[in-house]
């Protein structure tokens, strides 16, 4: 009778389990929807403020785990002129077959970068992020002398 009772216990956790995971598809599924149905409005050269206006508000729904921050650095042209490249990741696919990476965290093909450059959207996609050359920028000379002498580890001095 015991081993009924567990039995019976097991295939009500196993039916809940599959329907929480059929509800998480069903909601993510409505993000890329929305996601796909605002992305053609998107341009090459649209300013950050606009993309964000119209790409933001189709993620709404996803959790913490389900969506990949986005991610800022200063590179440096061949000149030597400095620009901000930020990239934002959006939600646009769900791959079945794959799982999650060691932290819980979808794959990077689920989503696709926006890439901006001092605010102006100069690139989307994979490729153009591969294609993205950066050269980091010159480090600031550090301090000698009497500067440090005076303000030590504020001035870069250690």
């Amino acid at each position: 009778m015991l081993s009924c009772v567990a039995l019976i216990g097991l295939a009500a956790c196993e039916g809940i389990e599959r329907a929480a995971r059929e509800h998480t598809a069903a909601r993510i599924d409505a993000v890329i929807a929305r996601y796909r149905a605002e992305a053609p409005n998107v341009k090459l050269g649209d300013p950050k403020e606009k993309v964000l206006a119209l790409l933001e508000p189709t993620q709404a729904g996803l959790l913490y785990n389900e969506i990949k921050p986005p991610e800022a650095f200063h590179g440096e042209t061949d000149s030597g002129e400095r620009h901000l490249i930020e990239i934002f990741f959006y939600r646009s696919a769900r791959h079945t077959d794959e799982l999650p990476d060691s932290q819980g965290f979808p794959p990077d093909d689920d989503f696709t970068p926006y890439i901006f450059t001092d605010g102006v959207l100069t690139g989307t996609g994979w490729p153009s992020l591969a294609s993205l050359h950066i050269k980091q920028p010159k480090p600031l000379p550090s301090a000698t002398g009497a500067a440090c002498d005076r303000f030590g580890p504020v001035m870069g001095c250690f």
